[in-house]
């Protein structure tokens, strides 16, 4: 016992000394690191915790430079679900802090999680199934306004666990029933809790031909794993699981590599790491390809707080910030080239004509310009036509979610941007302490600058992108689940998002909005990219 305490106190004494090392090997000698160099010299110190396979020091030392976001999914692998949920909840990452509080077994603080992400129904489903409050769930759904489909199928099926767990089992048997055919045509591997919530209500009201129901309407949706889970359940319960169909191979989807830089205020790299982001190449014709790029669905705080730096024109219009819940989609890696945009005008006219040629500057590979809303919306539908498969203008909240990327800081980049990581006006104006850099005066290819952490390129940049949404003055009212905001606007303008090379930094930033252009003005400095929904690819 000696003998351990002794081996654990040197271990202890080692990881310190490491810390101490990795500050004093790198600093001056006399000279104490600046606050900055002290934030590399820790998230260095933190590294080699982590190479060294000593977790919880890892862990430490990432909370004590407030990152918490790495923390949490480093007390995730150590299954470690209430350090790891109190981690994302410091990080105000308040849909996994909810995940992992119900693995742990706390259903309670679970919940309280889900309502402060803004998912009162996710929250209604805990009071409902964990925690048996059926009273308390009914009393929330009184007062709920429905705003989407999901929300509407959400409520149908709490409202059947509640039967359920006031033993009106018919009840509840015939709702799930009735709800069948919607559950397989809105779950997508993002909305997989409406599968898991219909075969949930199916095991606690001991109905196996409704199990087995909702078992066949997840193969039909093509959600993984489901082949082999509806295997085990009957071999358990039946005895035999014969005639169950095996998974289908499905096709994976390639992937890219590709380095992210963050900056600090003087435009500095200050941090670089390789990340990986799925894809699919859609074929245009001609040798003409489409690249989408996988966005991961997840919560982000949308909007600015009123202590970033912001123009006079800005103040009020990027406010209030709100959690809004986005699932997941496809968005295009680059804005449409000129390649791409003659590729699909060629294809047949939905509603208007477009321009095969509309850029004022010439080049296959750079991003198209003025192109019109009414332009950019023609463009998807003809695409949408041709392939199948749902092409759009994104909303507002998810193209804020696909720039930023995880970060919150004005730029994904960091507290800044310089010329060497965007094309946009560089040459008068600075936003933090970065030098003045290169004007260009014109748009450069797509993909000439770092992407951001989903391998998206050009977001703060090159040209100005349309969105959806009609214009909103601010976010008062704004929806939480990331769809186009489509009641009260001002539905003669659409909003801009991006910056451009026409662009100040200030007009370039993750939130920033931009409003006066009317859907139907054309921009050398506007173009767009498009998305496509998850389950339609």
């Amino acid at each position: 016992m000696r003998n351990n305490k002794k081996q654990s106190l040197l271990l202890k004494q080692e990881r310190i000394q490491t810390e101490d090392n990795i500050v004093e090997s790198q600093t001056p000698i006399g000279m104490n690191p600046t606050p900055e160099e002290a934030i590399q010299l820790l998230q260095k110190a933190a590294q080699c915790y982590m190479k060294a396979g000593w977790l919880a020091d890892a862990c430490r030392v990432w909370e004590q430079l407030g990152d918490y976001q790495q923390a949490a999914q480093i007390y995730e692998q150590q299954e470690n679900w209430q350090k790891a949920a109190q981690c994302y909840e410091q990080a105000q990452n308040w849909a996994k802090a909810a995940e992992c509080y119900l693995i742990g077994d706390e259903p309670e603080a679970a919940a309280n999680s889900w309502l402060q992400a803004g998912e009162t129904l996710q929250a209604a489903w805990i009071w409902a199934d964990s925690l048996q409050q059926v009273y308390r769930t009914k009393e929330e759904l009184s007062n709920f306004v429905i705003q989407t489909e999901i929300q509407a199928l959400e409520i149908e099926l709490i409202t059947a666990r509640c039967h359920a767990s006031s033993g009106k089992k018919r009840e509840s048997a015939l709702i799930l029933r009735e709800q069948l055919n919607q559950i397989l045509k809105l779950v997508t591997p993002s909305n997989r809790h409406l599968y898991t919530w219909g075969l949930r209500i199916a095991e606690v009201i001991r109905r196996p031909d409704l199990t087995a129901l909702m078992y066949a309407t997840g193969y039909r949706a093509k959600l993984p794993n489901v082949c082999k889970e509806w295997e085990i359940w009957a071999l358990n319960t039946l005895g035999d699981a014969t005639g169950i169909p095996k998974e289908e191979a499905a096709e994976e989807e390639p992937s890219y590599e590709f380095e992210v830089v963050t900056v600090n205020r003087k435009g500095e790299i200050i941090k670089r790491e390789w990340h990986k982001a799925r894809y699919f190449t859609e074929t245009l014709g001609e040798g003409i390809e489409l690249e989408m790029v996988y966005i991961p669905g997840g919560n982000f705080i949308m909007g600015t707080p009123d202590t970033e730096k912001k123009s006079n024109w800005s103040q009020g219009k990027e406010v209030p910030q709100h959690q809004v819940v986005v699932q997941a989609f496809y968005m295009g890696k680059y804005q449409v080239t000129q390649a791409q945009w003659q590729a699909v005008a060629k294809l047949p006219k939905i509603e208007r004509d477009l321009n095969p040629d509309p850029s004022r500057f010439k080049g296959e590979n750079r991003p198209v310009e003025r192109v019109s809303w009414y332009d950019a919306v023609e463009f998807c539908g003809r695409l949408s036509k041709a392939t199948g498969k749902e092409y759009r203008l994104p909303s507002e909240a998810e193209w804020e979610y696909a720039c930023r990327a995880g970060t919150s800081t004005p730029f994904h980049y960091g507290e800044t941007i310089t010329s060497k990581l965007e094309n946009f006006a560089a040459s008068s104006y600075t936003y933090a302490e970065e030098p003045a850099g290169e004007y260009r005066r014109e748009t450069t290819p797509v993909g000439s600058f770092p992407p951001n952490a989903f391998g998206l390129y050009d977001m703060h940049g090159n040209v100005r992108e349309w969105c959806a949404d009609p214009w909103h003055e601010n976010y008062e009212g704004a929806p939480k689940d990331g769809s186009v905001w489509r009641e009260n606007g001002d539905d003669n303008r659409s909003i801009l998002r991006g910056g451009s090379w026409n662009c100040s930094s200030g007009s370039c930033r993750s939130g920033y909005r931009y409003d006066y252009v009317a859907r139907d003005f054309i921009l050398n400095d506007v173009g767009f990219r498009v998305v496509c929904v998850v389950g339609r690819t």
